[in-house]
């Protein structure tokens, strides 16, 4: 009883750090939800993910398909970043942006509290074991992708996951298959891995990569290698000259990564603070941030590796002490199940750059890069974001190298503690965020809310177009999906993670939305061939739409002129609202 006593005070701290970090979000905790409120933001796409599942399920349909999109052919969202844990969510609590805030609220304290038990199997102090969850929580790469990236934050199995894994299975040096411990660990460990399928793939793949990196130590006897003597040093040069020299081979021949170098880490990010930060984001680092030369996506969360100054300091620190002196080993190198962790920690940090950039320059292709090769396994492109993985393995491993390394004077509890007091004050400060915007439905244009009362199935939006990561075709916006949750009506463009190739060329053939397309990109040409009526009156025959609404940035733009003259023999209505013209579609038969 007095652990589970404990264990929810644990999650209670996390919680209340959730709200101190986001605050005045728990004010309006049904209303609004944290958001980059700058256009072309991804946040709005997982308020219309969690929207559309429970739509879905209830109305009957799949809810890995839909036509609310790229109506009327529809498209599969199974490699959409789809987040079907906040639509199942959403099923119980029935508003989409409760179920939003909820599920990080759970996640926030959920992942602090899991790296929290995780630690403390190797960190004595319960101060530096809340610290070591705070690191993983609320670490700057999860703080900057609060307000856009939702299901990058989504990380409250992972370290359940590893306590699982290591109660689960054994392994032994040289021996390739493991022994089974617990069946009901390895039963957890395959319900979590499912969760976190549902939650995000790029964290499903580090809980993969983790457990191979982890068997790796056993199967091929890391921990046995003789680091000091000359002959290890020379196979160690010889791989990595041989790794380098393949990869660039491999790169001249134009062997598929999938932008897996072009997404690359670069070594100075480390020590560059992201926007969100509130004491150390100074004009150097905003410089630093979108300097063109440094990166390929200059000013894009992609760049982010920073992971405060003081741990990797005193990770740097603690490891020079413990050649230095030779004191005893850390209780996590003591321990067997433990002993990987740091082989483990390493490998994540080489995944973060893969070509071992430096200020812009690659230097060498590190033997980790193979994975971007590797056909499916290359579609998880952005190594930066395994920085996640860093976050959770350094302070364990960092906390438990300082505990074995305190100073002899430093026995008492008073200096102890007076130290891990000043080691999280200095990693709080590092942290804290900058303050959150908010969104919410009445941030929508209120347009939408009076086009969701006409009649009607479709809304054709100027500006119109498909986009995904990879291709775009006209112009749509992840906001665009948002004020569909107003509106209600569906959508002949549409914005996804991955979007079919024929749908790019099914928006194009259709002869309506081909001319819209071609006057809205290019207004200063001649129009294509004129629409014929049977042309007009079959695409109102499909889609019946409800409205055309011309966004303000295309008033009397050539695309809403010609809309105008095309609509009018059909009677659609014209009217003005706080800027945004709507056709709104007669009541009768059209």
């Amino acid at each position: 009883m007095k652990n589970w006593v404990s264990l929810l005070l644990v999650l209670a701290f996390y919680a209340a750090v959730f709200v101190v970090f986001t605050w005045p979000l728990a004010t309006s905790f049904t209303s609004t939800f944290p958001a980059v409120l700058a256009p072309g933001h991804d946040t709005y796409g997982f308020i219309w993910n969690t929207w559309h599942f429970r739509e879905q399920v209830l109305s009957g349909h799949n809810p890995y398909h839909t036509n609310w999109m790229f109506y009327p052919h529809g498209s599969w969202l199974i490699m959409h970043a789809y987040t079907p844990i906040l639509g199942l969510l959403n099923l119980l609590l029935g508003h989409e942006i409760l179920a939003v805030n909820t599920a990080l609220l759970l996640s926030y304290a959920l992942s602090g509290t899991g790296a929290y038990l995780l630690a403390r199997r190797w960190v004595r102090s319960p101060l530096l074991g809340l610290l070591a969850g705070f690191v993983f929580a609320y670490s700057p790469y999860k703080l900057q992708r609060l307000p856009e990236h939702y299901n990058l934050v989504l990380t409250a199995t992972v370290p359940f996951y590893i306590l699982l894994f290591l109660q689960a299975l054994e392994f032994r040096e040289g021996r390739w298959l493991p022994l089974v411990r617990s069946w009901r660990a390895v039963a957890g460990c395959f319900g979590l891995g499912i969760i976190t399928l549902l939650s995000d793939y790029y964290v499903l793949f580090g809980l993969l990569y983790f457990s191979l990196a982890y068997a790796a130590w056993f199967w091929f006897r890391i921990g046995q290698i003789r680091w000091r003597e000359r002959r290890t040093w020379f196979w160690l040069l010889g791989i990595l000259v041989s790794s380098h020299l393949f990869i660039r081979l491999l790169r001249v021949k134009h062997v598929k990564d999938n932008g897996g170098f072009w997404w690359g880490g670069d070594l100075v990010a480390y020590f560059m603070p992201p926007p969100t930060s509130r004491f150390l984001y100074w004009d150097w680092a905003a410089r630093l941030y979108h300097n063109a030369n440094v990166f390929n996506t200059p000013g894009s969360h992609e760049n982010t590796l920073f992971i405060g100054y003081t741990l990797p300091l005193l990770t740097l620190v603690v490891g020079i002490v413990y050649l230095a002196r030779r004191h005893s080993a850390p209780a996590c190198y003591q321990d067997k199940r433990g002993r990987p962790l740091a082989w483990v920690l390493l490998v994540f940090v080489l995944l973060t750059v893969p070509a071992l950039r430096i200020y812009g320059h690659d230097r060498l292709n590190l033997p980790t890069a193979l994975v971007h090769f590797i056909p499916f396994i290359n579609n998880i492109r952005c190594p930066t974001r395994w920085i996640m993985m860093v976050g959770l393995l350094l302070p364990i491993v960092a906390f438990s190298a300082l505990e074995a390394s305190w100073p002899t004077r430093w026995q008492s509890f008073a200096l102890r503690t007076g130290g891990s007091v000043l080691l999280a004050v200095a990693i709080l400060l590092e942290f804290w965020p900058q303050p959150y915007q908010r969104a919410s439905q009445a941030t929508a244009p209120a347009v939408f809310q009076q086009v969701a009362k006409l009649p009607g199935n479709t809304l054709v939006l100027i500006p119109l177009g498909i986009f995904d990561g990879q291709q775009q075709v006209g112009k749509m916006l992840p906001e665009h999906m948002f004020y569909q949750t107003v509106h209600r009506k569906k959508m002949p463009g549409g914005c996804l993670s991955v979007v079919n190739p024929q749908l790019f060329k099914s928006i194009d053939q259709e002869p309506v939305l081909h001319t819209l397309l071609y006057l809205q990109a290019k207004p200063d040409t001649v129009p294509p061939a004129p629409l014929t009526p049977q042309q007009v009156q079959n695409f109102l025959r499909v889609y019946k739409p409800a409205a055309f609404v011309v966004t303000p940035a295309y008033y009397n733009s050539p695309v809403y002129l010609y809309l105008r003259k095309l609509l009018k023999p059909y009677h659609f209505q014209e009217k003005m609202v706080a800027g945004y013209v709507v056709f709104a579609a007669p009541s009768g038969p059209q």
